[in-house]
């Protein structure tokens, strides 16, 4: 509408001659011109952007921002010479601004320099025809340390030395051409609330300090991420368990660029969101952070609970690497339908339901994450057992729930559907199986949903995915598993949905002005060969638009497809019951577990799920054992 009013207003005056200014510059109903900052943070080539639109009270054109960073000028939304006001200077040179003060700006005077101002005001009067005018910049903010620091979010200060003296930079850690996924080990890190009062009010806290940092080990993580962007993802191993910022204790996390994320860094952020809704049995918590790593600012990361066994993430019993105790193969483990053929996995033709049509094929890679090698004995479970799975899934038999569980696959499944995710069951597709009789592979945990939002809102998003997406159309083609998803539907869109698109308000307002400090950092910075430019976010609220858009389309398209939410009442279903599918005659049971204690010097105490130690063991039920210092879950067979 403004932009309509300018237009008839520019109209008047190329007519009227009123006010007596250019006839093609945009001038409001008083003939006065309207004005705006531009320069590096207003978007491309200094565009002319709503957020940056100076007020006129009378001759008084005034501003309020929240932050200002890097060249900037007085102009109008053509570069009209007349409005062109700019440094006390000629072009090309600079003035630069770092604290409040009054300035002599000059029509066509060269470009001011904001140093990382925050709390800024600007004001001035104007003076038809006039040279020159004082312009006002009151600084009301604290200046961050660190140049480009938004200063609105908590900041990570990481430094990586070249030996243990830490007396010099490694700076190959932030180079654009870092590609391995070596560990640099001569780091520490500390953690600074920055006053961020949100997060202080759900339990965050400062960890460490300058003067007294904490060890680290950091290394570069992902694949196409890594070697694409200048702006890197990386994987943090602290020295210390610790809880950084509520999440929970480890020493195991990784900061996520999201370099590649056009939409906003929302397609991870309302990943997550429904999969914690949705009740998925774990789905990682992440926090946005900015990022300072030898000195320079990074810009804005996502600080991400990793992907781990124990630590209250996953809570299945962890198996060491090459165990061929058949008492223990069972369980647990965690394993990755991957994209990437590697050493560190099983490869299998994938089973194709008869009459299902997509797009491509691919193979079935599992790849084990945890534990992270097997002997001959663990490969040959996980063999068989998705072997087993593979062939049920082809031949659309109901038998695949004996070995999945059903519930855990049909949330999995709404989730990457409701945000149209053409990559997912293809990479980055977690499942786990805990030890023991009577256990069952989840769908679990969501992980990089780096490519939602790509698929149509009209139709299911593989039939439009180019990854093969293993598994989902063929198993679509199962009525039990179906039915899952349209009651789980139902329950989960009528009593759990309600209240994202709020999450994703105070999500968009709390990161805003940092994706403007990222866009700055980034623009226009040489990029690693072959690779592409960071993504510009910093205009958020379009971003938001754009996702709240897709969803409310996808949505509505689903809602024809699999029920009205909003009739009759909708309980959450219940679990399915089918039992697991029978350990394989070559895994022990627990008897003989229990055999072998008794032949052991070192007999094995019981305790119970709530760690009360027993002296008898009930069939039907899971115990904790303790051999010396061995420690396992086990499942005692009816």
């Amino acid at each position: 509408m403004r932009k309509l009013y300018a237009f008839i207003s520019l109209l008047l005056a190329a007519t009227s001659g009123a006010g007596g200014f250019t006839a093609s510059a945009v001038v409001d109903s008083e003939g006065y011109p309207i004005l705006y900052i531009r320069g590096d943070q207003t978007g491309n080539a200094w565009a002319v952007n709503e957020d940056y639109l100076l007020t006129r009270t009378g001759s008084t054109y005034s501003i309020h921002l929240d932050a200002l960073n890097g060249g900037f000028k007085i102009g109008d939304d053509k570069w009209t010479p007349e409005y062109d006001f700019g440094a006390p200077v000629a072009k090309p040179d600079t003035y630069t601004v770092s604290a409040s003060e009054t300035i002599t700006s000059l029509r066509g005077g060269g470009n001011l320099i904001a140093d990382n101002l925050t709390d800024v005001t600007i004001s001035f009067d104007f003076v038809e025809g006039a040279e020159s005018m004082p312009v006002t910049i009151t600084v009301s903010g604290v200046k961050p340390p660190v140049s480009g620091l938004s200063g609105t979010l908590p900041v990570l200060y990481i430094n990586v030395y070249t030996d243990d003296t830490h007396t010099a930079f490694n700076n190959e850690i932030i180079s654009k051409d870092l590609a391995h996924k070596d560990y640099f080990s001569y780091a520490e890190y500390w953690l600074d609330l920055n006053g961020c009062s949100w997060m202080e009010a759900e339990g965050a806290e400062s960890i460490g300090s300058k003067d007294e940092p904490l060890p680290l080990e950091i290394k570069a993580r992902g694949n196409w991420t890594r070697i694409g962007f200048s702006k890197k993802p990386f994987k943090l191993k602290l020295g210390t368990k610790q809880s950084l910022l509520g999440m929970t204790k480890s020493k195991h996390f990784a900061i996520l660029a999201h370099a590649d994320d056009t939409w906003g860094y929302l397609r991870n952020f309302i990943g997550f969101n429904l999969g914690k809704r949705i009740e998925l049995p774990w789905t990682p918590a992440q926090q946005p952070v900015e990022v300072v790593i030898n000195g320079d600012y990074r810009g804005l990361y996502f600080l991400t609970e990793s992907i781990r066994i124990g630590d209250d993430r996953i809570m299945i019993t962890e198996l060491d690497d090459n165990v061929s105790d058949p008492a223990l193969v069972s369980g647990g483990y965690l394993v990755e339908l991957d994209n990437y053929d590697g050493d560190n996995q099983i490869r299998m033709e994938e089973k194709v339901a008869h009459g299902v049509i997509i797009p491509y094929v691919d193979e079935l890679r599992i790849t084990w994450d945890t534990p992270e090698e097997y002997s001959e004995l663990q490969k040959r479970f996980i063999t068989d057992q998705f072997s087993a799975m593979n062939d049920a899934v082809g031949a659309v038999d109901d038998a695949l729930w004996s070995y999945m569980d059903l519930d855990d696959a049909a949330r999995y499944y709404i989730v990457e559907e409701i945000i149209s995710h053409t990559e997912s069951y293809h990479g980055s597709t977690y499942l786990f199986r805990d030890r023991g009789e009577g256990q069952k592979w989840h769908f679990s945990p969501l992980w990089d949903c780096g490519n939602a939002f790509s698929g149509p809102t009209d139709d299911y998003f593989y039939q439009h995915g180019m990854y093969g997406n293993t598994w989902i159309p063929s198993m679509r083609q199962s009525s039990k598993f179906n039915d899952k998803v349209y009651s789980t539907w139902l329950w989960f869109m009528q009593n759990q949905y309600p209240g994202l698109i709020d999450d994703i308000d105070s999500y968009v307002e709390h990161i805003s002005a940092a994706a403007k400090a990222d866009r700055n950092r980034w623009y226009n910075q040489p990029i690693p060969d072959g690779g592409q430019e960071v993504a510009d976010n910093s205009d958020m609220a379009s971003k938001r638009n754009q996702a709240v858009r897709h969803l409310e389309a996808k949505i509505e398209w689903l809602r024809q497809q699999w029920g009205d939410f909003n009739t009759d009442s909708h309980p959450e279903p219940s679990r399915d019951d089918t039992p697991a599918a029978p350990l394989p005659e070559y895994i022990s049971s627990t008897d003989d577990i229990m055999a072998e204690d008794a032949a052991s010097d070192t007999p094995a105490v019981y305790y119970n799920l709530q760690g009360i130690r027993v002296d008898s063991l009930t069939p039907g039920q899971t115990y904790i054992r303790v051999c010396g210092s061995h420690t396992t879950k086990i499942f005692v067979n009816p």
